[in-house]
């Protein structure tokens, strides 16, 4: 019976369907500094759960680019994935508080920590070293779009079920 209880939570446990999400995350106020990986860019830390992935980012940023910088350099990657977004690109030019809005697809899956890093730099040129080159202004926004890995009630009812067959065999 002890088996028994046992393989219905193994089992069950590959029956946990990710529960859909959406994150929205307040970038107001970070800056791009300089290349990636540079170590004065500004880096958020987002807690999205345990095994969480992202299929979808939306974004509606305002940005404002400092000196000679451009739109198109400034740069929102995710530390460990080969993803990017480039809200200005193709604005070759310096802007102020301009709107930018737009999505992509995204694979992004986190691990046990279920943090997201999200870093703010330049492409192209570093037009202002050890300095800002771009701002994002007050009400740019992340929208980040995907599911995260909780058990389902009928998944949590399974993991019941072995406890108590478990538990029975033992008296």
């Amino acid at each position: 019976m002890k088996t028994i209880g046992l393989a219905v939570i193994a089992a069950s446990c590959g029956l946990a369907k990710g529960q859909s999400a959406t994150w929205v995350v307040d970038i107001s106020g970070y800056s791009t500094w300089g290349f990636q990986g540079d170590p004065i860019n500004d880096i958020l830390e987002v807690h999205l759960g345990t095994w969480a992935s992202v299929t979808n980012i939306q974004w509606d940023v305002n940005l404002t680019t400092i000196g000679a910088s451009w739109a198109d350099e400034a740069t929102i990657g995710f530390v460990g994935f080969d993803e990017a977004i480039n809200p200005g690109i193709g604005d070759s030019f310096t802007v102020s508080n301009t709107n930018y809005t737009g999505s992509q697809g995204s694979a992004i899956m986190l691990g046990t920590d279920g943090i997201l890093r999200i870093e703010f730099y330049e492409i192209g040129f570093d037009d202002n070293p050890g300095s800002i080159d771009s701002i994002f202004e007050a009400g740019s926004t992340l929208t980040l779009h995907g599911s995260g890995e909780l058990p389902t009630p009928g998944t949590l009812a399974a993991i019941g079920l072995g406890g108590l067959l478990v538990s029975r065999r033992r008296r």
